[in-house]
């Protein structure tokens, strides 16, 4: 029997695909009040974390590494930590963002990954 061929490859990550959901927006609206930030919000952002094979396996890191995330998406729209939510939980991330987890991260493209600072 012939094998059939690879196309792409596993990057040997995983991830967490991230959405802002509503308390976030909210969020953004309490700090400049009337400012639209509906279009800024329809995409979210993909946070690779190690090749794990279980989503349960995810589910721990997330849980231990929600803070970071959630400080990273605060972060990449205001700097000032004062304006930012205190006494962030696992519950409140929840709320405030739609998630995925995903196992298997296939690369279409040929060379190396390439990061920016």
């Amino acid at each position: 029997m012939e094998l059939i061929p690879q196309y792409f490859e596993n990057i040997r990550r995983t991830a967490l695909v991230l959405k802002p959901k509503q308390p976030f927006h909210d969020w953004l609206l309490s700090v400049e009040p009337g400012n639209d930030f509906s279009d800024a919000l329809q995409e979210g952002d993909v946070y690779l974390l190690p090749d794990y094979e279980k989503i349960s396996q995810m589910q721990n890191w997330l849980k231990r590494n929600f803070d970071s995330i959630f400080t990273d998406q605060l972060n990449n729209w205001y700097t000032d930590e004062d304006l930012w939510p205190q006494n962030r939980t696992m519950a409140m991330f929840k709320e405030w963002f739609e998630y995925s987890l995903l196992t298997t991260i296939l690369d279409t493209q040929e060379g190396g990954i390439e990061k920016t600072c």
